[in-house]
Order: structure tokens, then sequence, then C-alpha cells
């Protein structure tokens, strides 16, 4: 396997991770609108794009991206139009790689764009209101549109969706704000009908003047709770933000700029919700008189992020690193060890007898058997080392600061009397044990793919000499 090429090739987990970050960057809906058409071409690899909104029951089109410059449309269609009444209709994606069958492209975008061969539509829905948009993506290079372009586009109308509903959040925000200036009175009757968490506070945020009732829904917590005590704001900040955030209040206080924060609060539950936290200075004339500012809960836009980096970095049956997280740590191992010049060994590990359990038991109990096995890895080793799944039955361990052989064996020692033990999905009549390559660095190479490939051809040296053992490699 060529390591080095197969690195090359930008993941498409990596390309909606960037499309989120560029997504969730934009702060107005029709930045939105463009940055999400952008993200889909590249995602799907197609060459047209448009979003849609709707609009009084009306999907209104305004542009669309086709052949590397945005085109002006002026287009809106009804339930009874096309495809697109499809997706008003019954909110549901449509694919197809032959645009001669129903239900076909109004005529106006056709004759506007020319030349549609293959669609993919994707509804785009809030959180609340269902149907908000949609998502036309046409013609796909050299290729026809596949059951996992829609379901990668699927999520990107996820992130298109969170996206419009943080803006509006926002924009009412900076409305209410801007009200505020002019009457606290107003201000409270006003900020009571949004779903988010408001306040007036001193300019050091030493003490909350005023708090929304949606505290209580939101948090947990009455507002007494928060006018009463001055700390309670600040001690309800997650440990390991609490810090950063307080140094970014200080920043605002002395520069006299506004404040902006992402950081997790316990509510009153236990639970840790994470919140965007604006604010802004209210000044009469020149002299700022006091802090006023929102908080929106983020946390269900934090947790599609976080599963993105772990689809990103995890191996998805076993929980494990993956070989790309693999190859990272494997990189930090290098520059540590080289720095305190210490040494550490890989370990390339495959099961024995896994294929015929596999294919006699078939692929559940086989996925099972690889989950039990990654478990009594993890279990074998410690905390500080790494254990990867490379793919199929095949796993890497990196062992950190080893000083012989001695370390290492008596941690290959382990891993080969915790993986023979039986396992209840497979009976007692068939048996697992493993073979264990393993390499040294810097004895045996000090470069990441030689340092892999000496441990993986000391694991066929194991596996070729009897199985159910270790063997170092003395290249």
């Amino acid at each position: 396997m060529n390591i080095e090429c197969e690195l090359a090739q930008e993941d498409p987990i990596e390309l909606l991770s960037k499309a989120c970050n560029r997504i969730h960057e934009s702060l107005e809906i029709p930045s939105i609108m463009r940055a999400t058409v952008s993200s889909a071409l590249d995602l799907v690899d197609a060459k047209i794009g448009a979003t849609g909104l709707l609009i009084n029951g009306k999907m209104a089109f305004s542009e669309c991206f086709s052949d590397g410059q945005w085109v002006h449309l002026q287009h809106r269609f009804n339930a009874e139009d096309g495809v697109v009444g499809h997706i008003i209709k019954h909110g549901r994606p449509y694919l197809s790689n032959d645009l001669s069958q129903e239900p076909r492209i109004p005529p106006e975008i056709d004759a506007e764009l020319g030349g549609l061969h293959q669609l993919i539509a994707i509804p785009i829905c809030g959180r609340q209101d269902g149907l908000i948009g949609c998502l036309l993506v046409f013609n796909k290079n050299n290729d026809a549109f596949t059951n996992s372009d829609q379901t990668t586009l699927e999520h990107l109308a996820s992130i298109t969706s969170t996206a419009i509903d943080n803006a509006i959040q926002i924009s009412e925000s900076k409305t209410i704000e801007e009200d505020l200036q002019k009457s606290v009175a107003t201000y409270r009757t006003l900020v009571e009908q949004i779903p988010a968490i408001t306040y007036i506070a001193t300019l050091d945020r030493s003490r909350i003047l005023f708090v929304s009732p949606q505290v209580k829904s939101i948090l947990g917590y009455s507002q007494d709770d928060f006018l009463s005590k001055p700390e309670m704001w600040q001690k309800q900040i997650h440990p390991e933000d609490r810090k950063r955030v307080l140094s970014e209040v200080h920043h605002s206080y002395t520069t006299g700029g506004s404040f902006h924060s992402e950081y997790r609060i316990s509510s009153r539950s236990g639970a840790q919700l994470w919140f965007k936290d604006a604010a802004a200075i209210v000044r009469d004339n020149d002299h700022a008189l006091y802090l006023q500012g929102v908080m929106y809960d983020i946390t269900e836009r934090k947790q599609f992020e976080e599963t993105l980096v772990k689809m990103a970095h995890f191996d998805n049956l076993t929980g494990l690193a993956n070989r790309a997280l693999f190859h990272d740590r494997l990189n930090q191992a290098i520059a540590q060890a080289k720095r305190q010049k210490q040494k550490f060994a890989i370990l390339y590990l495959d099961l024995d007898g896994f294929k015929k359990i596999n294919d006699n038991l078939g692929h559940k109990v086989g996925d099972e058997i690889l989950a039990e096995t990654a478990h009594r890895m993890q279990q074998s080793v410690r905390e500080t080392d790494t254990v990867a799944r490379m793919g199929g039955d095949e796993f890497t361990i990196i062992l950190n600061n080893v000083t012989s052989h001695d370390d290492i064996s008596r941690v290959t020692e382990k891993i080969l009397k915790n993986i023979s033990k039986p396992y209840k999905q497979a009976g007692a009549k068939n048996h697992l044990s493993i073979s264990i390559g393993v390499s040294i660095y810097p004895d045996n190479a000090s470069q990441r793919d030689a340092l892999i490939t000496a441990a993986d051809n000391a694991m066929y040296h194991a596996k070729n000499h009897g199985r159910n053992q270790c063997y170092i490699s003395e290249e």
C-alpha cells in the first residue's frame, strides 16, 4: 500500500469539517447560502449549484454558481413545479442521473443554465419551522451521482440549517441590543421573547444587574440566583474554560471593546451546556455605563462539530485511533523521542484465525470480536500509549519511552495472554490468538514509514513461524 499517496488524498470528512467552518464563519444568510453552494460542489465534484429559500410558500432562487461564476436568477416556484415542487411537498431528497425523467427541472432554471443532465436536490430544514430552503447540485464531473453523495449533502444541509438559525439569533440579538440603549424597560419587554439569556452587568462583570427569565428554562437557575450572588456566573463556568473566559472579560474591560466568547456552563441538573456569549458596552456619549449581552445555547452545534472530529480521527467500530490519527501520533512520538533522546516501540498486530470466524459466524459477530479485541488491547497498555486500528483485523500500538526489550516483552506477553482468552461471541470451538511484530526507534529506523514497515515485516515473521507470538525486528 502506498501510504504517502493515500495521505495526499483529502478525506471527505475533512472536507465536510472545512465546509462546516466556512459556513459558520458566515454571519448573514446570503453568505451562508453561497458558502453552502461552493462547499457542495467541492464535496461531490459537481459543476453547478444553487440554493433557494422558502418565502411565502414559494421556493425563491436568486443566484447560482456555474462555470466558475455567480449567475443572477429571479425565479419562484410553487409546489406544482417539478423537482422543486417535490421538495416543497415532501421535504425529501431527490437524486437523478437522467433529468429526462419526472419530476423535471422547472423550465425557467433549465433555460437559464442549459445542459442539465444530473441532479441532487436536498431540503434544508430549520429546527422548528420545517422546510426553509433547498440545495440543488447539477452535473457531476465525469461520473454519476451516488447515494453517498446524497448523504454527504444531507450532512451539509444540516450544517447550513444550524448556521441559518445562528444567523437569525445573532440578528435578533443585535436588534434587541440597539433597542436596549434607548430604554431598559423596552429591553426587558423584548428580551423575554427570544430563546436566549440576556443580561446587564457591570463593566468588569463582577455583578449581574439584570438577567432574563429564560435563565430558568435554559439553565435551571432562578433570576435571583444570579442577581443575589455576584460569584454565581463565574462559579458555573467549566473549570477548563474559566481562566480563558475571565482573561477575555479583562481584555474587553481594559480595551473598551466588545466581548465575544464560547464556553461551557454547568446547569442546575449538572449538564455542561455550550454558550456563545456576545456583549457590548452601553455608553452615554463617551461615558461607559454598563455591559449588556446575550447568551445562546450552541450545544447542538458543538456536539455536531465534535462528531465530525471523531469521525475524522477515530475508528467507528472500535473507538480506537484510526490510521490518520495513528500517523499523527507517530510523528509526535518521533519528534519527542528525538528531542529527549529516548526510545519507543511500534507494535503491528494481526489476529490469527479471525477470517475463519468472520466467514463462518458472520460479520456481526466479527465486528463484536474486533470491538472486544480493541478493549483488551487498551487494557494491556498504559494510558499514555496509543492503540490504533489500521483496518480489518490489523492493529498498531505506540509504546512510548521504552528502555529495553524487557519493557516491550512485558506488554506483548500481556497482550498475547489477553487476546488468547475465550471470546463468548466465537463459541468454544473457535480460538483466536494474535501475531505481533515490533520495531524500535531509532534502532530499526528513524523515519515513520520505515518504522511501520519494519514492524509489519516482523509481524509476518511471527505469523509465518507459528503465530500467537511476538517477534522483535532485527533489521
